[in-house]
Parts: C-alpha cells; sequence; structure tokens
C-alpha cells in the first residue's frame, strides 16, 4: 500500500476530515486533498507530521519518498522558484499573463509556493529569503490588481497571508517601511474579506515594531486595537496581550505590563483547546513561543531584581523548546542577555551575547543584529575595560 492509500484509510479510521487534518499540520487543506489523491508526495517531515497527527507510529511517515526539500538551497541559489515542480510554475506565469482565467488550480499553486517559501525561511533564514520572496508577492500583487469574480475572494485569502509574510521578511531583516507597505495590504485584503484574524495579526505586526522603536503610546494602542475582537482567533489576541503589556513596561507602568500578561497567559492556554483557531501563517504560535515572547517583554523590565529573574526562568526555559526557525533561537539567546545587560550582571550577559552571535549569524535577521549591537555598545559604555566586553567584541567583529 502506499501513502495515499494509508492516508485515505487512516483518515476514515479516524474519522477525521481534510481541513482538520490541515488545521493539525498547520497546511492547506488543498495540500491534504493532493496527497489523499495521490497527485503529489509528501516531503518526509510533512509526512512524519501527518503521522503523528493520525497516531500511525511511523507506519505511515515510512511510506514517504526522501525529503525533497533537501534540494532547496541549490533552488534558491538558481532564482527558481522554491520547493515546486515546473508545472506549477508554468500555471503561475501563465496566470500572471492572463489574469481573467485565474483558477482555483492557481490560488492551491500559490498556498503551496508559500507553504515553501515559509518553510525555507525557517531553515535559511530571512536575509537568504527576502529578495525571492518579496518577487513573489509582486507577482501576487498584479494578479489581484486584475482578479474579480467566484475566484478574488480565494486568491486574497492567499494574497493576505503572502503580504504577511512579506511584511515578516522585512522586519526580519530591519527593513522597517518596506514592512509597513507590506503589512498595509494585508489590512486592506483582509478587510475585504471581513478576516478578523488577520486584521488582528496584521495590528499586532505594527506594534511590535512600534515597541522596536520605542513609539510606546503606538505599541499599546495597537495592540490594544488587535484584542478588540474577540472573533479574531485567540492566539493573535494572546501575542497583542503581550505586546500591550511590552509598551506598558516601556511605559514605565509596570502594573500594566504585569496585568496584560496575565491576559496572554489565559489566553495562550485557551489557544490548545481550540484547533480552529490555528491558521498557516500562525504554525509557530507553540508553548515556547508565548513563553519566548513574554520573557522578551521582561527583560525590558529587568533592571528591577523581580522582573530580571522572570525573563531568565522564561527564556532559558523557551530556548529548551525553541519554536520553529533559525530565527527564534537568535531572538531568545539575544534577549536573554538583553535582560542580563539590563540588570547589570556583565559576566552573564557577555557569555550569553557571545553564544548569541553565532546563532544570530546564522538566522540573518538584521533586526536581531541591531539588538545585540545594542547589547554590546551599552555594556562597552559602562564597563569599556572589562576584558569580558573585550571578548564579545572579538565575537561580533
Amino acid at each position: 500500500m502506499g501513502f495515499a492509500e494509508e492516508l485515505r484509510a487512516l483518515m476514515t479510521e479516524r474519522s477525521i476530515s481534510g481541513k482538520a487534518l490541515a488545521r493539525q499540520v498547520l497546511c492547506d487543506p488543498a495540500l491534504i486533498c493532493r496527497y489523499r489523491t495521490g497527485k503529489q508526495a509528501p516531503s518526509a517531515k510533512m509526512a512524519r507530521w501527518i503521522d503523528n497527527a493520525l497516531g500511525a507510529e511511523g507506519a505511515l511517515a515510512a511510506l514517504a519518498g526522501p525529503d525533497r526539500r533537501a534540494v532547496l538551497a541549490g533552488s534558491l541559489l538558481a532564482g527558481s522558484m522554491l520547493a515546486i515542480g515546473p508545472d506549477t510554475r508554468d500555471l503561475l506565469a501563465w496566470a500572471e499573463r492572463h489574469p481573467p482565467h485565474i483558477s482555483t488550480a492557481v490560488v492551491d499553486s500559490l498556498a503551496e509556493l508559500l507553504t515553501s517559501q515559509r518553510r525555507a525561511d525557517d531553515v535559511l533564514g530571512s536575509a537568504v529569503m527576502l529578495q525571492p520572496g518579496l518577487a513573489q508577492l509582486t507577482a501576487v500583487e498584479n494578479l489581484v490588481r486584475q482578479a474579480s469574480g467566484p475566484v478574488r475572494p480565494a486568491l486574497l485569502n492567499i494574497a493576505q497571508q503572502w503580504a504577511q509574510f512579506g511584511g515578516w521578511l522585512c522586519r526580519n531583516t530591519a527593513s522597517f517601511a518596506q514592512a509597513t507597505i507590506h503589512i498595509g495590504h494585508s489590512l486592506d485584503w483582509a478587510a475585504e474579506l471581513d478576516d478578523r484574524t488577520m486584521t488582528a495579526t496584521a495590528l499586532t505586526n505594527k506594534s511590535e515594531m512600534a515597541a522596536y522603536t520605542a513609539d510606546t503610546s503606538r505599541a499599546i494602542s495597537l495592540a490594544q486595537a488587535a484584542q478588540q475582537d474577540t472573533r479574531a482567533a485567540t492566539g493573535q489576541r494572546a501575542l497583542a496581550a503581550i505586546f500591550e503589556a511590552r509598551g506598558h513596561g516601556l511605559a514605565g507602568d509596570h502594573a500594566a505590563a504585569e496585568r496584560k500578561l496575565g491576559d496572554a497567559h489565559d489566553l495562550a492556554a485557551a489557544l490548545a483547546d481550540r484547533p480552529q483557531d490555528h491558521r498557516p501563517w500562525s504554525y509557530w504560535m507553540r508553548p515556547a513561543f508565548f513563553r519566548n515572547e513574554e520573557g522578551i517583554t521582561c527583560a525590558h523590565l529587568a533592571a528591577d531584581p523581580r522582573w530580571h529573574a522572570r525573563a531568565v526562568s522564561l527564556l532559558e526555559t523557551a530556548d529548551d523548546g525553541t519554536p520553529t526557525g533559525v530565527w527564534a533561537s537568535a531572538q531568545n539567546r539575544t534577549y536573554l542577555a538583553f535582560a542580563h545587560a539590563q540588570a547589570g550582571d556583565v559576566e552573564q550577559a557577555c557569555a550569553v551575547a557571545v553564544r548569541a552571535s553565532g546563532a544570530v549569524r546564522a538566522a540573518g535577521s538584521a533586526k536581531t543584529t541591531l539588538v545585540l549591537a545594542r547589547v554590546h555598545a551599552d555594556l562597552q559604555t559602562r564597563h569599556p575595560d572589562d576584558p569580558r566586553v573585550a571578548e564579545l567584541t572579538d565575537a561580533l567583529a
């Protein structure tokens, strides 16, 4: 029996639909349909995820072929669309030349391509993925401008996700002006679709950028706006609550920060019991991710010993179960060093920052690089003759 046949049998046995399975493995339902019909073979990683979701104990994963993502870097350097076949490339190119004929097959191909780009970003980092990702986003925007009729809502649904991903790539590479443009597109398309969860996502993204640039009032108000509509998915509202807490912390209101972190705890805990709230663009919303973001918020307040201890506890624990993506470990270690620096612990700040430097290079995150540079500059200013700071200087050179 092949993978498709075994998948169909297991889904029937477990009484699980394609949409329900897609929510569990965080992919587009159309992809599950292609696996079930045998039109597409899953990667080894995807086969393992599906195997785990169905409780097949490795029997289903064993039927999958070799992981085609192994050729990802090579295809990227060749300038091709990542991890998709020539039929998909031809279909997307044809659709761009003939916009009135955009079909559901084109929309499905765009969803598949976006999934590949996201996975590539997790492995290769945003610096590598920025240009190919934005090139594909431009093509998607051209399709949206010319699309009409029954297929437009489906195309907009994928397009808003592409714009959100483009905003992420730009935020992670510290291209904040460009990120604002792409997030604006995702907001516009979400409004047309009345997608409350994407609207909350975009507002939360804008809140994070505001906090990064120390625009505390804007960070707070945008995060509050992201939480207003309770029809938005629980995970997005949990993250918005964390970012509101961060804004309050930056403004010096520790009590408000504590209150909003409590709200975030409640929402994040509720997410585990609400699989319907998972979205393809929030596959990284796992417990370790929320611990990490809470730890970063606490790190901004770490001049207070209580907040410092809390930040260290959260960030060290989060690193044990780092969420998907090379960016996550780099961000975690950088803000752990930041917390120690805020608390005046030079030894730990330097030691952790040295370890973070390698992760930051691997991640290609200019945003995290800038945070690490701020930590270094602060330590140099306060401890110019400390040999541990000199060692950090060498590591960052």
